[in-house]
């Protein structure tokens, strides 16, 4: 690629010729279509091929021809709504975080209402590798996609070929003939098409999908479980025909089931048995979805403490070796390894008891006083004003009103920002507080956890002054400058 870059003045027009010709003709260039597999290890003995993690390296300009076409494709489908609502992945403004906002909202709201949700978390094998080139390019044409695109696009699937590279020596190549190119810039939005119509299986229960993790859930009285049940098994089943069709296959052994609601209507459920496939599925406690640990009380313990310890455990290592690296590096290296792990999804779990933040609190301060080189038990409030950082609660808080401003100014999510409605919208009178968000009414302290509730008090707090920012930049800029002050004013 610097290669490229260096000399673009000069092959620029010959790329766009290129490229330009690929898209008129209808022919992806066959010399583009050669993968190069270099196997990484993950764990164990490498001569062992399930040890190892197989990386796809595709020609360089074969990926700016993608790029272009994803340009193209991704507007169309967009503007024409032909993605599926229940599809988070491979969308602008949508993310891990909005998706599992969506679901956890959606389970607090039963638990306010006295019910419980039952969630399978449907896993499928090798779904990128599986999928059948004729029902994709059928399933293309159905969404509205012309029939010279969808030419060029039988052109980009057929006659793939890879070898595999272990150091300099490469094996000799082999036909790929189902599944989109992995580490490709068009296979996750043509695997988003190929199970676009997923969510129009069930009759009975709700999905949300992020590329390939899907979710079946269904909220019930605790009297009504039997019936909940037979429309979970009637469910599945209609998804286990559907993956059928589509040559796509659930694994049962690590598709899961838990049931979410209050510890009391917990206690008096029957015990739920599902089948898959015919493997019987019973409930776990805890479950993993999408990178956050979630337990059947929704209290995010299990999350927290697990992200503490792998936060803990890679500042050790780095506390070794601080002396290697000067402050700047030090910094990045933990907003990177460390940081970027604490804030995972936060406006997904920052809702969990304040005993359970203080763990997080103790993290930070841990980072703190390796950047600083001072003592364990150090006062570590001048150390946070120090290096400009934020304690975590004041951190949570920033997060959760940067995603709020987004719902507010259309930068996320329509199921997210559609909920929020004006006090004028919902009363029809212009009053002096109609600009504010109308509270939702809630009978439980669930109720009051969701981010939808914690968004409506959050937003009607905030200062016009921020409300009116005209971008997110500069939305999080005046804010962090504001959240700083309050904190320096704080005696350490």
């Amino acid at each position: 690629m610097r290669v490229i870059k260096d000399s673009l003045s000069a092959t620029l027009p010959v790329i766009t010729s290129l490229i330009n010709a690929s898209f008129t003709r209808g022919i992806f260039p066959r010399s583009w279509k050669l993968a190069v597999v270099s196997p990484i290890l993950k764990d164990g003995n490498h001569e062992e091929p399930n040890n190892n993690r197989p990386i796809s390296l595709l020609p360089i300009l074969s990926k700016v021809c993608e790029r272009v076409a994803l340009n193209q494709i991704t507007p169309y489908l967009m503007s024409n709504e032909r993605l599926s609502t229940r599809q988070s992945g491979n969308k602008k403004s949508h993310s891990t975080e909005t998706s599992l906002i969506r679901t956890t909202d959606a389970i607090l709201n039963a638990i306010d209402e006295k019910k419980t949700t039952a969630v399978v978390l449907l896993d499928m094998s090798k779904a990128f590798d599986t999928i059948n080139h004729g029902i994709l390019l059928n399933k293309l044409l159905d969404i509205g996609i012309s029939p010279s695109c969808v030419a060029w696009f039988t052109s980009y699937l057929s006659d793939r070929r890879q070898v595999v590279r272990i150091n300099s020596e490469l094996s000799d190549p082999l036909p790929v003939v189902s599944g989109v190119p992995q580490g490709s810039i068009l296979g996750r939005i043509l695997f988003s098409i190929y199970v676009n119509d997923l969510p129009l299986v069930p009759r009975s229960c709700l999905t949300e999908s992020y590329v390939d993790d899907t979710k079946l859930y269904i909220s019930f009285p605790v009297h009504d479980w039997a019936k909940a049940v037979a429309d979970l098994n009637a469910d599945l089943l209609h998804i286990r025909n559907w993956c059928f069709e589509n040559r796509l296959l659930l694994n049962p052994d690590k598709t899961k089931l838990i049931v979410y609601g209050s510890r009391q209507r917990l206690q008096n459920l029957p015990v739920i048995r599902l089948s898959v496939l015919g493997k019987e599925l019973t409930p776990v406690h805890v479950v993993k979805d999408l990178g956050v640990t979630f337990d059947s009380s929704l209290t995010f313990q299990e999350h927290i403490v697990k992200t503490v310890s792998s936060c803990c455990s890679s500042l050790a290592q780095i506390n070794r070796v601080k002396h290697v690296f000067d402050r700047s590096t030090l910094i990045t290296i933990i907003n990177t390894l460390v940081f970027s792990k604490l804030f995972y999804c936060s406006s997904v779990w920052s809702s969990a008891a304040a005993t359970n933040l203080l763990k997080l609190q103790a993290v930070q301060n841990f980072a703190a006083r390796i950047i600083c080189g001072s003592r364990k038990f150090d006062h570590v409030t001048p150390l946070l004003k120090e290096l400009h950082w934020l304690p975590i609660k004041s951190q949570l808080y920033f997060r959760d009103a940067v995603l709020a401003f987004k719902c507010m100014t259309g930068s996320a999510p329509t199921y997210l920002s559609s909920k929020f409605l004006t006090r004028g919208e919902v009363s029809g009178r212009a009053t002096r507080n109609s600009q504010l968000l109308h509270i939702p009414l809630y009978k439980s302290k669930s109720g009051q956890r969701t981010f939808f509730y914690r968004t409506v008090s959050l937003w009607n707090s905030l200062d016009n002054s921020l409300k009116l920012c005209d971008s997110p930049r500069n939305f999080k800029r005046k804010l962090r400058a504001k959240l700083f002050a309050a904190f320096l004013s704080l005696r350490s």
